[in-house]
């Protein structure tokens, strides 16, 4: 087998998986912030005292 090719083969093969670690990172940050800002707008849109009472009717 030609060294050469193998040696491309394999660096190839790296950028790829490097990439690919690269694009999730990113993903995973976007996600992160979104569902912080996801969070942040629930709050503000829920009652403080909500799930504090309970109405029983005999």
């Amino acid at each position: 087998m030609d060294i050469a090719a193998l040696s491309s083969a394999m660096s190839y093969s790296q950028l790829h998986m490097n990439v690919g670690y690269a694009l999730t990172a990113k993903v995973m940050d976007q996600v992160e912030d979104t569902s912080a800002q996801l969070l942040e707008m629930l709050e503000a849109v829920a009652p403080s005292d909500l799930g504090q009472h309970i109405d029983i009717r005999v």
